[in-house]
């Protein structure tokens, strides 16, 4: 009776990015054998198996394996630094992520208005080696994941603040609320509404707002990245009214 064949154990999120490494076209080739083997082996395939498959050595493979068990898929995929030691992102490579994620994915030339880790991850994989980071370039979803987190900086968010800009607002608020409560007087015993008067003479009063179903805004300010008091992006609660409008008299 052979050998009882183990598999490994990937997580989805885990078994995407590996494939999605076996299709580049832009990576090393031992990234994609490495790749390839984790894949086989987590469907239980034996070694020799994945040996003719992949075309390499059982001791390569065994050694992909090993270093998958001592650090998981980036230590796998991953030439260590130097003998003894774990591949690592550096201090330099966290801020450059970091960086890339201030920023909003519609500046770099996409449609989406918040980054998805999966979109952000395949950015970071695109630009990694012409931007002087050759080894992000196989980095995975879990450790962006990490990085972020570790700095406290959730891209994929919007939170709404409110900036103060006219010294008169109290006033004019207190003047907007007293027509809607002199509105709510003006009526008489049979539910008629009463004309406004002032001074004998009758006061006209125009209210205009938004027509309804056709809304279109924009923002009176740009959306301020995340830094090191704030996690998310941030977003004025005002905004500019771009739309038709109902005139009510």
């Amino acid at each position: 009776m052979g050998r009882k064949t183990t598999a490994i154990t990937l997580t989805s999120e885990e078994r995407e990015y590996l494939k999605s490494q076996t299709r580049s076209r832009t990576i090393q080739a031992q990234t994609v054998c490495r790749a390839r083997i984790l894949l086989l082996k987590a469907e239980g395939v034996a070694i020799d198996v994945i040996a003719d498959k992949v075309g390499i050595n059982r001791c390569s493979i065994m050694l992909c394996l090993k270093k998958f068990k001592e650090g998981g898929v980036e230590n796998a995929l991953l030439d260590a630094p130097g003998r003894g030691r774990n591949a690592e992102i550096t201090d330099d490579e966290k801020a450059w992520i970091i960086n890339i994620a201030c920023q909003k994915p519609v500046e770099l030339g996409y449609s989406a208005e918040v980054w998805t880790r999966a979109l952000l991850t395949k950015h970071i994989n695109k630009v990694a080696e012409e931007s002087g980071h050759i080894r992000l370039s196989t980095i995975s979803q879990s450790k962006v994941r990490t990085i972020l987190e570790e700095a406290d900086i959730k891209p994929n968010k919007i939170k709404y603040y409110c900036r103060k800009r006219d010294p008169d607002f109290d006033q004019k608020m207190h003047n907007v609320l007293l027509v809607y409560k002199h509105l709510s007087m003006q009526f008489d015993e049979d539910g008629q509404l009463l004309p406004f008067a002032k001074d004998g003479q009758i006061v006209h009063v125009l209210s205009y707002d938004e027509k309804p179903g056709i809304q279109a805004t924009a923002n009176t300010y740009e959306d301020l990245p995340p830094d090191e008091n704030y996690k998310t992006f941030s977003r004025d609660y005002e905004y500019k009214r771009l739309g038709t409008i109902s005139l009510l008299a």
